[in-house]
């Protein structure tokens, strides 16, 4: 099989998963937003954030350094698991010891409890962490898929259970412990990698040359990407961050079925491209006409939809956090947008001096958000929209050193579908004007969204018909049946 079929065969599996997966979270979601107040969401966000820190302390870039590695023996990925179990039990037994602490800091002492109990979280999803970078390495998405789907529908069950019986944000800490229980559970039955009770700092060594700088930029990213939730939660209170993580919840879930399919199929793609410049740039350069046609369309529809779709999904409780939506979901087009950077910098050998622009990234986000949230919440996002459309031009003039990348023609493909989106933004305003405000607002929602298909449609098809004519050869490539056995990937055994 081609790299092209491999790779249109990935996107295929995750986009499977990501729309199902998606799907599924929205429903899961919204019955829970309908069901909970703003502040259960605001403590679980709060807990959320510390999780999502400390858990990148268990892998610390080892994944990733197994996937970019051509020459994998047994000790790596043995070394690899027990190191990532290591560290899970030490940082959950340190949770135990300083929640009321770590409570005292975030600035609420209710999440001591929370604290506790959802960090066995880490020991859990700790034992599957390999099992599932050996997919992602040979580009067999199908049971990453299966297992995605499998887990949140147990957790959704769960959690809704959970809430109806009247367990408050107990249900919202129960849905995640159930979704990581079941979806390490089928990792471990479906793949035939099993551990066995050995571990070589060598190897350790070898696996840290790729995996410190993945990690150092991942946690930079972190802070880049939750510190906004963080001083919200700390400063603003738990109500005012249940607010803001509702409004988050739509261009989240459109992030990840727009941006995930294509990062975690680009690392093991680009990979294979790592000696090969001019096909590496010319792979992203494709990859970019498709990102950049669905990403505006999305987003920015997203944003000026938003009005109605908030209220229409969560319910009018929830309609304050309209505004908060529409700009969330501009700033989540920026970042979908550098979606190959990361990627391919560790495709092609490492991020090396690339963590410095991520610590320019971070501080930016950090005087974001700090005087931001001085102004109210509204004037952080635009901090923050601000700071990462200029981190871009650094970004890519380093990508250009790197590997031979132009500026120009990353960013050519998003010239039509940025015109085709102002396009959108008029004709669904023009109809919103035009629409009885006594309207029922599942009407309203859908012509604004039909206008809003057709405008996007019409100038794409005018100025560029042929971006359209790559996305179906994709989708064609991607459930074309000579295409349906992934490249499966043979598990070093010890001699």
């Amino acid at each position: 099989m081609t790299l092209k079929h491999k790779v249109a065969h990935g996107l295929k599996w995750q986009a499977i998963q990501l729309v199902g997966r998606q799907l599924l979270s929205l429903v899961v979601f919204t019955l829970l937003a309908r069901l909970l107040d703003p502040s259960a969401f605001g403590l679980i966000g709060l807990v959320t954030v510390y999780l999502a820190l400390v858990t990148m302390f268990v892998d610390q870039g080892i994944s990733a350094a197994l996937i970019q590695r051509q020459d994998l023996q047994p000790e790596h990925l043995d070394t690899a698991f027990w190191f990532n179990m290591g560290c899970a039990v030490i940082l959950c037994l340190a949770t135990q010891v300083l929640a009321k602490p770590i409570s005292a800091f975030l600035g609420n002492p209710d999440l001591a409890p929370l604290l506790r109990v959802a960090s066995l979280g880490m020991i859990i999803g700790a034992t599957g962490i390999i099992h599932s970078t050996l997919f992602v390495k040979s580009m067999d998405f199908r049971r990453p898929t299966l297992r995605a789907l499998i887990a949140n529908a147990t957790g959704g069950a769960v959690g809704i259970g959970m809430a109806l019986a009247g367990y408050g944000v107990w249900s919202l800490v129960g849905q995640q412990l159930a979704v990581l229980i079941t979806g390490a559970s089928f990792l471990w039955i479906v793949s035939s990698y099993r551990p066995s009770l050995r571990f070589s700092p060598v190897h350790l060594r070898e696996l840290f040359g790729v995996s410190s700088s993945v990690f150092a930029t991942s946690f930079l990213w972190f802070l880049s990407s939750r510190l906004d939730q963080l001083v919200i939660g700390r400063f603003a209170g738990a109500s005012a961050l249940g607010q803001y993580v509702v409004a988050g919840k739509i261009p989240e879930l459109a992030k990840l079925a727009t941006h995930q399919p294509l990062a975690e199929v680009s690392l093991p793609a680009l990979s294979r491209l790592q000696h090969d410049h001019k096909k590496l740039c010319q792979t992203i350069y494709q990859g970019m006409e498709l990102n950049a046609l669905l990403s505006f369309a999305v987003f920015v529809g997203l944003a000026a939809v938003s009005s109605d779709l908030v209220p229409f999904l969560f319910g009018s409780q929830w309609t304050p956090a309209a505004g908060m939506c529409a700009l969330l979901s501009l700033y989540a087009l920026v970042n979908v947008l550098q979606v190959f950077f990361h990627p391919t910098l560790l495709a092609s050998g490492g991020i090396g001096k690339y963590v410095l622009l991520n610590v320019c990234h971070a501080l930016g986000v950090f005087v974001a958000c700090i005087v931001g949230v001085q102004f109210g919440t509204p004037w952080l996002v635009f901090g923050l929209i601000l700071n990462g459309l200029v981190m871009v031009i650094p970004g890519l003039i380093f990508l250009q050193r790197r590997i031979g990348l132009s500026p120009l023609l990353y960013c050519k493909p998003c010239f039509i579908p940025a015109l085709a989106s102002l396009s959108m933004v008029i004709m669904i305003w023009i109809s919103s004007v035009l629409l009885p405000m006594d309207s029922m607002l599942a009407i309203r929602l859908a012509f604004k969204v039909g206008i809003g298909v057709i405008a996007y449609l019409g100038i794409i098809l005018f100025f560029s018909p042929s971006v359209l004519k790559k996305l179906a050869a994709t989708i064609s490539d991607a459930v074309n049946r000579s295409s349906t056995s992934p490249e499966t990937i043979t598990i070093p055994k010890a001699e």
